[in-house]
Protein backbone atom coordinates (compact mmCIF):
# COMPACT_ATOMS: atom_id res chain seq x y z
CA UNK A 1 0.00 0.00 0.00
CA UNK A 2 1.35 3.78 -0.76
CA UNK A 3 1.12 4.91 2.52
CA UNK A 4 1.01 8.66 1.60
CA UNK A 5 -1.32 7.99 -0.70
CA UNK A 6 -3.56 6.52 1.54
CA UNK A 7 -2.62 9.04 4.23
CA UNK A 8 -3.81 12.00 1.43
CA UNK A 9 -6.86 10.62 0.31
CA UNK A 10 -8.26 9.96 3.79
CA UNK A 11 -7.71 13.37 4.93
CA UNK A 12 -9.90 14.89 2.32
CA UNK A 13 -12.75 12.49 3.75
CA UNK A 14 -15.10 15.52 4.80
CA UNK A 15 -15.51 15.49 8.35
CA UNK A 16 -18.03 17.34 10.85
CA UNK A 17 -16.46 17.74 14.71
CA UNK A 18 -18.66 17.34 17.93
CA UNK A 19 -18.24 16.46 21.29
CA UNK A 20 -19.12 13.52 22.87
CA UNK A 21 -20.51 14.51 26.18
CA UNK A 22 -20.95 12.35 29.50
CA UNK A 23 -22.19 11.68 32.76
CA UNK A 24 -21.17 9.06 34.97
CA UNK A 25 -20.59 9.02 39.15
CA UNK A 26 -20.87 12.32 39.59
CA UNK A 27 -18.21 13.07 36.63
CA UNK A 28 -18.99 14.90 33.88
CA UNK A 29 -16.51 14.54 30.24
CA UNK A 30 -16.58 15.26 26.82
CA UNK A 31 -14.65 14.94 23.85
CA UNK A 32 -14.28 16.44 20.38
CA UNK A 33 -15.35 13.16 17.98
CA UNK A 34 -14.85 13.32 14.24
CA UNK A 35 -15.64 9.95 12.66
CA UNK A 36 -19.31 9.99 13.27
CA UNK A 37 -22.55 9.21 10.86
CA UNK A 38 -26.23 8.50 10.98
CA UNK A 39 -26.25 4.46 11.12
CA UNK A 40 -30.28 4.37 11.15
CA UNK A 41 -33.59 6.12 10.29
CA UNK A 42 -35.70 3.89 12.40
CA UNK A 43 -35.00 3.60 14.85
CA UNK A 44 -32.58 6.87 14.45
CA UNK A 45 -29.25 5.75 15.55
CA UNK A 46 -25.96 7.34 14.67
CA UNK A 47 -22.41 5.39 15.74
CA UNK A 48 -18.73 7.33 16.89
CA UNK A 49 -15.05 6.06 16.66
CA UNK A 50 -13.96 6.47 20.26
CA UNK A 51 -10.27 5.58 21.14
CA UNK A 52 -9.86 2.43 22.91
CA UNK A 53 -7.09 4.27 25.53
CA UNK A 54 -9.62 7.25 25.79
CA UNK A 55 -11.07 7.74 29.32
CA UNK A 56 -14.43 8.49 27.15
CA UNK A 57 -15.25 5.00 26.04
CA UNK A 58 -15.20 3.15 29.82
CA UNK A 59 -17.88 5.55 30.76
CA UNK A 60 -20.00 5.57 27.71
CA UNK A 61 -20.04 1.97 28.76
CA UNK A 62 -20.41 2.29 32.38
CA UNK A 63 -23.32 5.55 31.76
CA UNK A 64 -25.04 3.33 28.89
CA UNK A 65 -25.69 6.85 27.60
CA UNK A 66 -23.75 9.86 25.81
CA UNK A 67 -24.83 12.96 24.02
CA UNK A 68 -23.11 14.01 20.62
CA UNK A 69 -23.13 17.80 20.41
CA UNK A 70 -22.66 19.50 16.96
CA UNK A 71 -20.16 22.12 17.41
CA UNK A 72 -21.22 25.37 15.34
CA UNK A 73 -18.39 27.32 13.27
CA UNK A 74 -16.44 29.56 15.52
CA UNK A 75 -16.01 27.05 18.40
CA UNK A 76 -12.08 25.99 17.18
CA UNK A 77 -11.25 26.92 20.31
CA UNK A 78 -13.50 24.71 22.25
CA UNK A 79 -13.11 21.45 19.88
CA UNK A 80 -9.03 22.07 20.35
CA UNK A 81 -10.26 21.74 24.19
CA UNK A 82 -12.17 19.02 24.14
CA UNK A 83 -9.83 17.14 21.67
CA UNK A 84 -6.60 17.17 24.30
CA UNK A 85 -5.86 14.20 26.32
CA UNK A 86 -7.79 13.34 29.75
CA UNK A 87 -4.51 13.55 31.37
CA UNK A 88 -3.57 16.82 29.92
CA UNK A 89 -6.82 18.27 30.60
CA UNK A 90 -8.52 16.51 33.83
CA UNK A 91 -11.77 18.75 33.77
CA UNK A 92 -12.67 19.40 29.83
CA UNK A 93 -16.14 20.55 30.61
CA UNK A 94 -14.85 23.21 33.53
CA UNK A 95 -15.99 26.31 31.95
CA UNK A 96 -18.32 25.33 30.14
CA UNK A 97 -21.60 25.95 29.55
CA UNK A 98 -23.69 23.24 29.83
CA UNK A 99 -27.44 21.81 30.95
CA UNK A 100 -28.52 18.07 31.41
CA UNK A 101 -29.93 15.90 29.33
CA UNK A 102 -33.16 15.36 29.21
CA UNK A 103 -33.22 11.22 29.82
CA UNK A 104 -29.44 10.67 31.44
CA UNK A 105 -28.65 14.00 32.25
CA UNK A 106 -25.42 13.66 30.42
CA UNK A 107 -24.15 17.10 29.84
CA UNK A 108 -25.44 19.19 27.23
CA UNK A 109 -23.42 21.71 25.66
CA UNK A 110 -25.93 24.76 25.81
CA UNK A 111 -23.78 26.53 22.38
CA UNK A 112 -23.65 23.79 20.56
CA UNK A 113 -25.48 23.98 16.86
CA UNK A 114 -27.66 21.10 18.49
CA UNK A 115 -27.21 17.93 20.08
CA UNK A 116 -28.50 13.83 20.07
CA UNK A 117 -28.77 12.19 23.42
CA UNK A 118 -28.33 8.25 22.77
CA UNK A 119 -28.70 5.31 24.72
CA UNK A 120 -25.82 2.88 24.33
CA UNK A 121 -26.53 -0.20 22.16
CA UNK A 122 -23.58 -2.01 21.57
CA UNK A 123 -19.82 -1.36 21.08
CA UNK A 124 -17.39 -3.08 18.46
CA UNK A 125 -13.99 -3.15 18.76
CA UNK A 126 -11.99 -1.36 15.07
CA UNK A 127 -8.30 -1.50 15.79
CA UNK A 128 -7.42 1.33 17.54
CA UNK A 129 -10.64 2.61 18.25
CA UNK A 130 -13.96 1.25 19.45
CA UNK A 131 -17.26 1.92 17.49
CA UNK A 132 -20.10 2.75 19.81
CA UNK A 133 -23.72 2.35 18.38
CA UNK A 134 -26.60 4.76 20.19
CA UNK A 135 -29.74 5.06 19.23
CA UNK A 136 -31.35 8.76 19.75
CA UNK A 137 -34.05 9.41 22.46
CA UNK A 138 -33.83 12.98 22.23
CA UNK A 139 -33.16 16.14 20.29
CA UNK A 140 -32.40 19.36 20.53
CA UNK A 141 -31.66 22.34 18.57
CA UNK A 142 -29.37 25.51 20.51
CA UNK A 143 -28.94 27.67 17.23
CA UNK A 144 -31.58 27.54 14.35
CA UNK A 145 -29.35 28.59 11.35
CA UNK A 146 -26.17 28.08 12.55
CA UNK A 147 -23.34 26.00 10.19
CA UNK A 148 -22.02 22.87 11.35
CA UNK A 149 -17.56 23.66 12.39
CA UNK A 150 -15.51 20.89 9.83
CA UNK A 151 -12.40 19.25 10.75
CA UNK A 152 -11.51 21.01 7.32
CA UNK A 153 -11.97 24.46 9.07
CA UNK A 154 -10.15 23.93 12.00
CA UNK A 155 -6.91 23.06 10.08
CA UNK A 156 -6.98 19.77 12.58
CA UNK A 157 -5.72 16.61 11.20
CA UNK A 158 -6.91 13.49 12.57
CA UNK A 159 -6.86 10.53 9.82
CA UNK A 160 -4.81 8.69 7.70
Amino acid sequence: MDAAAKKTVLRHFPYGLYAVTISHGGEEHGMTANWLTQASFEPPMVVVAVENTSKTIGMIRDAHHFVVNVFQEGQRELAGKLSRSSEQTPQKLKGVKTKPAPVSGAPVLADALGWVECRLMTTLPAGDHTLVLGEVVDAGVEHEGAKALTLQETGFKYSG
